[in-house]
């Protein structure tokens, strides 16, 4: 009977005291926390008219601070190099440096979201792999949204839709939409 007892006491004690650890872990994400992640995936122009670019494959990483559980500021940079139909240029790489704000919804371990932002996105006509000329700055804004899939506390799996409107250079037309899906980690 002592022994037992005193298992049972044992087995009391460890439940008890896990609890105020698990009290202490924070929500992800909270107030102050970062995030860094990585997408990829593809770019869809969207123009009908002047030289059009063809589907492309975009990278990017990001960086984003919550502000509250809730809304974070992203900060993100990418890469992607479409070829050009009807012109002599055979591709225009374009990378962009964007600043936006996220509102996300919790959901256990989904968490969907929407999001808008500005930024710059630097230009550049290619031709045979060379650069034509020096490249171009354009404004742009863009909108979208997404979900993410907690993989663990601080792992998430990222899907995301983005529609970029962004100046015509010449006769070519970078706005279109990226599908990507990614990696994020929080800190």
């Amino acid at each position: 009977m002592p022994k037992a007892f005193l298992r049972l006491l044992v087995l009391v004690l460890c439940m008890v005291a896990s609890v105020p650890a698990k009290a202490q872990e924070r929500r992800v994400p909270h107030s102050g926390s970062q995030a860094v992640g990585f997408d990829f995936g593809v770019f869809l122009p969207s123009s009908d008219s002047g030289d059009q670019l063809n589907v492309a494959a975009p990278v990017s990483g990001f960086y984003e601070y919550y502000v509250t559980p809730r809304v974070s500021l992203r900060g993100s940079t990418g890469w992607t190099q479409p070829s050009v139909s009807g012109s002599s240029i055979d591709q225009v790489r374009m990378m962009p440096l964007q600043f936006g704000v996220n509102y996300n919804w919790e959901g256990g371990k989904w968490h969907p979201f929407v999001g808008g932002g500005a930024g710059a996105y630097f230009l550049q006509y290619r031709r045979r792999g060379a650069a034509l000329g020096e490249s171009v700055t354009r404004p742009g804004v863009s909108a979208g949204g997404g979900i993410e899939y907690f993989l663990s506390r601080t792992v998430a799996l990222k899907g995301e839709g983005r529609y970029h409107s962004v100046a015509d250079i010449a006769r070519v037309d970078p706005s279109g939409t990226t599908f990507t899906v990614g990696f994020k980690t929080y800190f």
